[in-house]
């Protein structure tokens, strides 16, 4: 740790555990991965380490090619260390001791929590705030949420994690995804306003067209 931005950083990509959905579980570790990636590759402008321990397989083999990626587009290709980024553990608890071990014994400047978490989110962010670490955390998972944000430094609450992977990106498809969803979530608290105010003032032909036989 010293006067750079970022000396070391923890990414710690959590995805979802085997019985939460497939299609969420792509997802999630989806979006942890295009926050990676910018992340990693301003750390090889640094020419700072980074260390991505995963407790999925699978989400370890994108991220080994993610980072790489990125300090290759960085111009340090030669400063990649494929040994950063491993599977730690599948058991939850396991992964949350051998993460709490890296972080107590490398003492990062920066840790990032991004993905689906459990009961092991304050574990983690609890010995990263031991150590005086700046803490990001992204998470969807709302009853973590809270103790993420008492012992974190900034945090990525709910569907933001999806929209800042899109801006992150720079993927036009996901960017629109994102646009089009807010577009459709006005114009329905819009609807919203306006059949209020119709009902208030005795106008309630709108309730019948949402009433069985109206």
């Amino acid at each position: 740790r010293g006067t750079l931005p970022i000396i070391t950083t923890v990414a710690v990509m959590r995805s979802n555990v085997a019985w939460i959905f497939l299609a969420r579980n792509a997802r999630k570790a989806a979006d942890a991965i295009n926050i990676l990636k910018p992340v990693a590759k301003k750390a090889a402008q640094y020419d700072s380490r980074i260390i991505v321990p995963n407790i999925y397989p699978i989400v370890m083999n994108v991220a080994q090619q993610t980072v790489k990626e990125a300090f290759t587009e960085a111009g340090r290709p030669d400063r990649y260390n494929e040994d950063d980024v491993f599977y730690m553990a599948y058991a939850q608890f396991a992964f949350a001791a051998g993460v709490n071990g890296i972080i107590e014994r490398e003492r990062p400047a920066t840790i990032l929590f991004l993905g689906a978490f459990f009961a092991e989110s304050l574990l983690l962010a609890e010995t990263g705030n031991s150590i005086g670490a700046i803490q990001i955390a992204g998470t969807d998972r709302v009853p973590q949420l809270p103790f993420f944000i008492a012992a974190c430094d900034y945090c990525i609450m709910g569907e933001e994690l999806y929209a800042s992977s899109a801006y992150l990106s720079e993927d036009p498809r996901l960017v629109s995804a994102i646009k089009a969803q807010d577009w459709g979530k006005m114009a329905i608290l819009i609807s919203l306003f306006f059949g209020s105010a119709l009902t208030i003032f005795g106008l309630r032909f709108i309730i019948s067209w949402f009433t069985a036989g109206g």
